[in-house]
């Protein structure tokens, strides 16, 4: 017997898709934003001279890379109270809406940390991609090592790593779906409450299929823009 599709059942439990959706988005960009900082840290730790520093880059991005996201994810869920040692994440979970502010943070530190170390290498490619020249010039106008790689050399690696990096933006819109294991309410859960319930995977995965591609659609379209503005701001030069 021939499967009969039910598109109704989207209309009836809409509001748990809407909600699986805000709660991707809200761990998407903030994911996003996070994992872009520390992993710009990381990267220029990396590529540092000084010993220490790019030692202790080095294990972090060893650690975090080779870990499965998921058994970090666990880890640490499973193994700290997040609002108990952080008691402003509960005022942050009020404030993003969410009913489990500990899942929710364990499932977003597990992203950012599993993101970044990615970013990281992305970064310090990116740093030594730069001419050496360019630190040299820096250099000879008196500028200290700071300077050299906040003014002179990161801006320009930013440009060269916009392609890799948007790869690593959306590789975290795709793995915020493993925060579900967690009991987070996103869009995947949504996807599994709706089968479960009705009996009507096929339909809901359709829904959460084309969420999910609007969603890094999206996300490459805003990075193609910054691509474009920053490779006409080269040409000019």
């Amino acid at each position: 017997m021939g499967y009969e599709f039910d598109w109704s059942v989207l209309l009836e439990y809409k509001e748990l898709l809407i909600t699986g959706l805000l709660t991707t988005i809200k761990l998407s960009v903030i994911g996003i934003f996070l994992s872009f900082i520390i992993g710009s840290l990381v990267g220029i730790g990396r590529a540092s001279k000084n010993f220490w520093i790019s030692l202790f880059s080095s294990y972090y991005v060893e650690s975090f890379r080779n870990i499965p996201l998921i058994v970090q994810m666990f880890f640490i869920y499973f193994t700290f109270t997040l609002t108990d040692i952080f008691p402003f994440l509960e005022k942050w979970g009020e404030f993003l809406h969410i009913s489990d502010t500990n899942a929710f943070f364990s499932a977003l530190i597990g992203l950012v940390l599993y993101t970044s170390a990615y970013i990281g290498e992305v970064v310090k490619a990116g740093i030594n991609a730069v001419p050496n020249g360019q630190k040299e010039a820096a250099e000879s106008l008196g500028m200290n090592s700071f300077q050299v790689m906040w003014l002179i050399i990161y801006p320009q690696a930013i440009k060269i790593i916009i392609p890799p990096i948007t790869n690593q933006f959306l590789n975290l819109i795709k793995n915020s779906s493993l925060a579900m294991t967690l009991g987070v309410a996103e869009l995947t859960f949504a996807t599994q409450q709706i089968d479960s319930e009705t009996f009507r995977g096929f339909e809901a995965a359709t829904a959460v299929t084309i969420l999910y591609m609007i969603l890094t659609l999206f996300t490459s379209f805003i990075m193609n823009l910054i691509d474009m503005k920053f490779s006409k701001g080269v040409k000019n030069v």
